[in-house]
């Protein structure tokens, strides 16, 4: 009777559901042509998205907004941008 040999696990290598739809997002973002939406922070939770970061304009943070809720996978989205002008 032969065994075989588990596979090793390498953090990272494996893709969750969530890093996934993380990488949609971000891609959402990166297609608005505005790099400003580039530098966003995304975390993804259970198909939650957070975005968090600073933009100049209100309406970026729109664009943003309506990028993420078109990317398929999205639940709900918890907007933390900050308008700072200047």
């Amino acid at each position: 009777m032969s065994q075989s040999t588990p596979k090793p696990h390498f953090a990272g290598t494996t893709s969750s559901p969530d890093s996934e739809l993380e990488t949609s997002v971000r891609s959402s973002l990166q297609k608005t042509g505005y790099h400003q939406l580039r530098r966003l922070d995304v975390v993804v939770e259970d198909g939650q998205v957070r975005l968090s970061g600073r933009l100049p304009q209100f309406y970026l943070l729109q664009l943003a907004q309506q990028a993420v809720m078109k990317t398929e996978g999205v639940l709900n989205l918890d907007n933390g941008i900050e308008i700072v002008r200047g």
